[in-house]
């Protein structure tokens, strides 16, 4: 890499600007650093030239000498760029503490004020009915949540006095270090990078600035909604910390079971118990539906076992619109477990007509109504 076409070294065009070149050289240094590549000579060689090339490049007086005699013109009379020796390991500090600033900065701080963090997010499982989640229904939430403290208004503190500036850092929220002619920068160990210092807590938080609190609210869970469903509640988690925002509160939905109905996403399923004689000869049927009335169904002769009906417009609505599921019956026949002895006369004909030898009386539990069924 040692062309001395210190352009090419940091991979930028000639007519490159200030910022352009600077965002090169961070990711080169970056990756080329020697804490990233212990013994390793060749990255430490790169890492050399790409601090010259930078020290050259990012200096106004010097690239312009560089760009119009060149290498030799700057050790000929400018000062020169003195290899890597020549280079002030105070420029890497300068460039690494900029790349901290920014990152306090997404993080909502930034030198010299206390670093805001967002509040945790919550997760809270409401339970309801099929009948509720085809109506919709406001369900009462009760959960426990960290809240700014009132008594300190979120410092910890008690009161303006109960804070001063942080001694180490000085209230910038991060501290500079050396390792030989290299200076880095960090978030500061005695105040967290907060650029201050809580010297007397507030009473009720300790410090914290926040409290566990006690919530009660009411979630609004809408018509049609399925089972683990995720509804979110903007702010309603943990308050921030230093400012910060809210966290946000998570109802995931647990529907209850149902002892008639079955959900088929948009659907409803019935199993609609219907007799031999009805299934064999045809007739009607009478089917409950979600809203708590009945339906009749025509069940055609010669109906089979798990035949399914479609009645339309009987299931759950969909969410942000008025169309609605279906109701499915499923057809159960429902086997007598007893019979009188006209109704076992009746049966032993039809097993005659049918070529079976109807069984002794006390073996009729031996399976004779499967052998009719099929």
């Amino acid at each position: 890499m040692a062309t001395n076409d210190y352009y090419r070294t940091l991979g930028v065009a000639r007519n490159a600007g200030p910022d352009e070149i600077k965002s090169a050289y961070r990711k080169l240094a970056l990756k080329y650093h020697p804490d990233r590549n212990q013994g390793n000579k060749e990255a430490e060689a790169t890492f050399k030239e790409i601090n010259e090339a930078y020290e050259v490049l990012s200096t106004p007086e010097k690239r312009q000498v560089y760009d119009q005699y060149g290498a030799e013109g700057l050790k000929a009379g400018a000062g020169g760029a003195g290899g890597f020796g020549g280079f002030q390991g105070a420029d890497l500090g300068d460039m690494f503490g900029d790349m901290f600033e920014n990152l306090f900065a997404q993080q909502g701080g930034g030198r010299g004020r206390p670093r805001s963090r967002r509040g945790a997010d919550l997760k809270y499982e409401a339970e309801i009915t099929l009948e509720e989640a085809f109506t919709g229904v406001k369900v009462p939430v009760n959960f426990e949540r960290t809240e700014v403290c009132q008594e300190c208004e979120g410092t910890g503190a008690r009161g303006k006095t109960g804070i001063k500036k942080c001694p180490t850092c000085r209230g910038a929220g991060r501290v500079q270090y050396s390792q030989g002619f290299f200076a880095f920068s960090q978030a500061c160990p005695d105040c967290g990078g907060q650029g201050e210092v809580i010297t007397t807590p507030c009473k009720a938080c300790g410090g914290a600035g926040r409290q566990k609190k006690s919530a009660s609210i009411n979630v609004k869970i809408p018509a049609g909604v399925e089972e683990g469903s995720v509804l979110r509640v903007s702010g309603g988690g943990d308050a921030g910390l230093k400012g910060g925002d809210s966290g946000d509160l998570y109802i995931q939905v647990r529907l209850k079971h149902h002892p008639h109905f079955e959900r088929q996403g948009r659907d409803l399923v019935y199993d609609c118990p219907v007799e031999l004689w009805q299934a064999a000869l045809g007739g009607e049927a009478e089917v409950p539906v979600i809203t708590g009335g009945r339906v009749k169904i025509k069940v055609p002769q010669g109906t089979q076992h798990g035949k399914v009906f479609r009645v339309h417009g009987q299931g759950m609505p969909v969410p942000g619109a008025k169309d609605h599921g279906d109701l499915l019956v499923r057809v159960k026949l429902a086997v007598p477990h007893e019979l009188t002895p006209r109704q076992r006369e009746l049966f032993e004909e039809l097993a005659k007509t049918a070529g079976h030898t109807p069984p002794p009386q006390e073996e009729k539990d031996k399976g004779f109504f499967k052998k009719i069924l099929g």
